[in-house]
């Protein structure tokens, strides 16, 4: 009998790479809100929706940290199941934000 979710599985991939971003968003959201409470960080003088988008790339790109893990092991599945998450959520970003900054 084999388990639900592999070890070494794409689906795996994708959940992880799903996953880490949504964890890093929230967590890089609320450091970035409580500096700007400390009056450290503002918004003054940037565009409307430049914390969302710039703090939407980093947490895409924390993708990174988990390819990196995931080489070291020889797990090829699962890192192409994070490539393709991440490759999902940078289109996504691109639709959202990049055709706006295009037509700015």
């Amino acid at each position: 009998m084999t388990p639900f979710i592999q070890r070494d599985s794409v689906w795996l991939g994708i959940a992880i790479g799903l996953l880490v971003p949504a964890i890093a968003y929230a967590l890089l959201l609320t450091i970035y809100t409580l500096l700007e409470t400390m009056g450290i960080f503002s918004d003054f003088g940037f565009a409307d929706d430049f914390r969302i988008r710039t703090l939407a790339l980093f947490a895409i790109c924390s993708n990174l940290v988990m390819v990196s893990r995931y080489r070291k092991s020889y797990k090829n599945e699962t890192i192409r199941g994070v490539m393709v998450a991440s490759m999902i959520l940078v289109a996504i970003w691109f639709f959202v934000f990049g055709l706006k900054i295009m037509n700015d």
